[in-house]
């Protein structure tokens, strides 16, 4: 009678509950990059991806999981991403709108390293989202900035338009 050893190697249906590591979120990256260019070039498809990625942010508003510590640089890269299709600010290089892309499309894709389904499912969102935040700081950091501008440039202007002469 033949006795059945356990494998040593991992179930391939077990379900990941970890961060994964920089390696897998580079590989990740890589995978998606492409799609991203796609997305780069046509601002119909980014204003879609927009759209689609504000619509599950809402969704998620209450209940943002592991992404609460990552929240409000997630809307940033929305912002981001519709200010530079809309055309209101470009100075950013295209390298860094295709990260901006990449952690958008991963936000979105129901197919993770970790599904999204799952407990621990943002996890790897929030990875990628740090990772492309830490790849695009300086530029980002410049949108933030212009944005603050922006915003004190229209209050001044209101606050001039509602005074007596």
């Amino acid at each position: 009678m033949a006795t059945h050893k356990p494998s040593k190697k991992p179930s391939t249906n077990s379900v990941r509950k970890t961060k994964p590591t920089k390696k897998e979120i580079v590989t990740e990256i890589e995978r998606i990059k492409n799609k991203a260019e796609e997305y780069a070039r046509d601002p119909n498809k980014a204003k879609k991806l927009y759209d689609d990625a504000v619509k599950k942010a809402k969704s998620y508003e209450r209940n943002r999981g592991p992404l609460a510590d990552v929240w409000g640089y997630l809307t940033a890269l929305f912002r981001l991403l519709k200010a530079y299709f809309s055309g209101d600010y470009r100075d950013i290089p295209l390298g860094s709108i295709v990260l901006v892309i990449v952690a958008i499309i991963y936000f979105l894709s129901p197919i993770d390293l970790i599904p999204d389904f799952l407990p621990a499912g943002f996890i790897d969102d929030a990875a990628v989202i740090v990772f492309v935040i830490a790849q695009i700081k300086a530029d980002l950091d410049n949108f933030l900035a212009w944005e603050v501008t922006r915003l004190q440039g229209e209050d001044d202007t209101e606050s001039s338009q509602t005074q007596p002469a």
